[in-house]
């Protein structure tokens, strides 16, 4: 067969014919042909691409599983944040929420919102360019993710291209949506892995989750993935034009041949949404895959834009989610976890119970003062519920099936781990362990830290890591770290030639860090990312911080006697003063933080209170710190803006007596963001 532009066109023609049939049977559950039509057509197209390996594009339905697994994940940044959403609880919260996008768009009336299930899987966002798949990423932390491309091609539902002509598509445009298993594809895989004497998942999401986690595309082409589009991120629209509402984009999604969820509705307004929450709760126990709430969008898209975001969610989306599921278990004894500084929190473990999808084998009691309040005993019936349904808590033990003869929990003298007697300082619920980093569970949790993403940061250096090189005495403080050599961990369980290199290089990766994310990492108690930065930005590199005496400490916004007194302690210590000198030779390099200095804040003494609405707290006070702003806790003659939120308190008075400016969130966040 010769080569002439008929082959081509055939080679097009196939892939839009093989599409759409996909389509049509994956998504829409609707075959248009027969199997061994299908087939006939499948097998037209690779004999032409063998024959003619020219024409073999990468988004041709011939590509679904790659070849070779990878080496590691790439790093992938969106053209548009993935955003989380906020969550709603009660009508209440809805009420706010309605209340909060009315006063914004100065408006009066109802707001039809787009409403959908908020599937339990994994969000992952696919970019189209041309009309062709060309990267699908994981949510990762909103900005930067991970490329799953080799796994997304093997999930048949997801078009490798789009429906349509390719002059009526967007030049670009980012798809976001979720990948999930249903629930009876994860019982028949659980019951599968437990034939072949494998591990068990523990539910669909984190199925779903460890399958596009695989770096082997062929394993996730073996699991019964699923997928529907639900959002939109960056869009070049070229001769397409992007549809007036949420709705509309929906429909365009699906003519496209993206499955979407087909549950997905309009609501006219606030009441239709409550309708629409409670149909589909009373439904949830029969749809064929896990949910925990619903997701409404204001569905007009002109109002979306002018409602904005703040930097972690959309102010026009909330999830409201469903109540927390209940279950009743048998408590089989009460253990106890040591925490990094040294905390001691009892656990309760349970003969393990199925909670909305989720086994529930243990919860954390928080303190002892807890335990006294519940009076949970080993052997005791209680209810468990998933709070927010994600974290399992105790909350009621049934007495009358207490069994005779149980014994009250009192407070442990000291652990098996740990030889020194326990201390409970008056005042606080928490018991204390006072060996520092000679118990070997608070070593490993300074470790867990020192390591974490908001710390230095070390990729591939998880917890069982850290437990192994503990184990093996390879490891006994930060500085060991980056002493290890590749020949120190290749031979250890888990670890090979390349995943040995690869953590060796990410260690020393991490050498490079900035001075606030080196004090956090230190893992000094009342210590967290806020304090680290005010520290970082008054003593501006580690030598000084070191050296630091009390009445420095006392003299930086919002670090008061509590905060001061820990560091002060932790600066005393002398092995602490060696460590950290002993990273420093090592090489690690904590650069002084970056101050933008331009912004009408810089500089100002700034006071925050009151509860707000689009952004936390902390993350307010972060934020005017970035920008050089000194936040303090108290208003004072040298104040000189008060940033107040709902419920402000005394502080309004205060300023509003000494005369001092008081901003309101969304001035504040406007002057912020100049």
């Amino acid at each position: 067969m010769k080569d002439s532009p008929k082959i081509k066109e055939r080679v097009l023609e196939l892939h839009k014919l093989i599409n759409l049939h996909s389509h049509n049977y994956h998504s829409l559950d609707e075959p248009s042909i027969e199997d061994h039509q299908y087939d006939a057509l499948f097998n037209e197209l690779l004999d032409l691409e063998v024959k003619f390996p020219k024409y073999q594009f990468s988004y041709s339905p011939s590509q679904r599983v790659g070849g070779k697994p990878l080496d590691g994940f790439r790093k992938i940044e969106h053209l548009t944040p993935m955003l989380s959403l906020d969550n709603a609880f009660n009508d209440n919260d809805m009420e706010d929420f309605n209340k909060r996008i009315l006063e914004r768009l100065l408006i009066e009336g109802n707001i039809r919102f787009s409403c959908e299930p908020k599937l339990d899987g994994i969000a992952v966002n696919l970019l189209y360019k041309s009309g062709h798949l060309d990267i699908a990423s994981t949510r990762g932390d909103g900005k930067i993710g991970e490329d799953i491309t080799h796994n997304i091609r093997t999930i048949n539902s997801i078009p490798l291209s789009l429906i349509g002509n390719n002059s009526d598509l967007p030049s670009m445009i980012e798809i976001r949506g979720e990948v999930f298993i249903e629930k009876k594809d994860f019982d028949l895989a659980n019951k599968k892995a437990i034939k072949e004497g494998e591990k068990t998942f523990a539910n669909p999401r984190n199925a779903a989750a460890g399958s596009l986690r695989q770096l082997d595309p062929s394993i996730a082409a073996s699991r019964p993935l699923k997928f529907y589009a639900h959002g939109i991120g960056y869009i070049e629209e070229g001769n397409f034009k992007l549809p007036d509402s949420q709705s509309e984009i929906l429909e365009q999604y699906q003519s496209w041949g993206l499955p979407i969820n087909p549950f997905s509705d309009v609501a006219d307004d606030l009441k239709a949404c409550e309708e629409y929450f409670h149909k589909i709760l009373n439904a949830r126990d029969n749809l064929p895959y896990e949910i925990d709430g619903i997701v409404f969008k204001v569905n007009d898209l002109d109002k979306q834009i002018s409602l904005g975001q703040v930097s972690r969610a959309p102010r026009w989306a909330i999830a409201r989610k469903f109540p927390a599921e209940v279950g009743t278990t048998v408590v089989k004894k009460i253990s106890y976890q040591i925490g990094r500084v040294g905390s001691i929190t009892p656990v309760a473990e349970f003969t393990p119970v199925n909670i909305g999808g989720v086994t529930v084998s243990h919860a954390s009691i928080h303190n002892f003062d807890e335990i006294d309040r519940l009076d949970v005993r080993e052997g005791d019936t209680v209810d468990i519920k998933r709070a927010g349904d994600v974290i399992p808590q105790i909350i009621s033990v049934d007495l009358d099936k207490r069994k005779k003869g149980s014994q009250k929990i009192s407070l442990p003298k000291r652990l098996p781990c740990c030889k020194k007697d326990l201390v409970k300082i008056e005042g606080e619920a928490i018991l204390r362990c006072t060996m520092g980093l000679d118990c070997p569970a608070q070593r490993i949790g300074s470790l867990i830290h020192f390591v974490s993403r908001n710390a230095l940061n070390i990729d591939g250096l998880g917890e069982r890591i850290i437990e192994l090189l503990v184990d093996k005495n390879l490891v006994s403080n930060f500085a060991d770290l980056f002493r290890l050599e590749i020949k120190d961990i290749i031979d250890l369980e888990g670890f090979g030639e390349k995943s040995a290199t690869n953590l060796i290089r990410s260690i020393q990766e991490s050498r490079e860090t900035t001075l606030p994310r080196f004090i956090y990492s230190l893992g000094i108690r009342e210590v967290g990312e806020a304090t680290a930065m005010n520290l970082a930005l008054n003593f501006n590199n580690i030598t000084n911080f070191l050296s630091a005496k009390e009445e420095d400490l006392l003299e930086i916004n919002d670090i008061g006697p509590v905060a001061s007194n820990f560091i002060k302690e932790f600066l005393a210590i002398e092995e602490n003063i060696s460590l950290v000198e002993d990273l420093i030779t090592l090489g690690v390099n904590p650069k002084a933080m970056e101050i933008k200095g331009d912004n009408p804040f810089s500089s100002k003494s700034i006071v925050i209170t009151g509860s707000f609405n689009s952004i936390a707290r902390s993350q307010l006070k972060e934020e005017l710190i970035r920008v050089g702003a000194k936040v303090s806790s108290s208003v004072s003659s040298k104040t000189e803006f008060l940033i107040a939120g709902e419920k402000p308190g005394s502080k309004l008075k205060k300023a509003s007596d000494l005369s001092i400016p008081i901003l309101d969130e969304e001035e504040a966040l406007k002057i912020l963001n100049s």
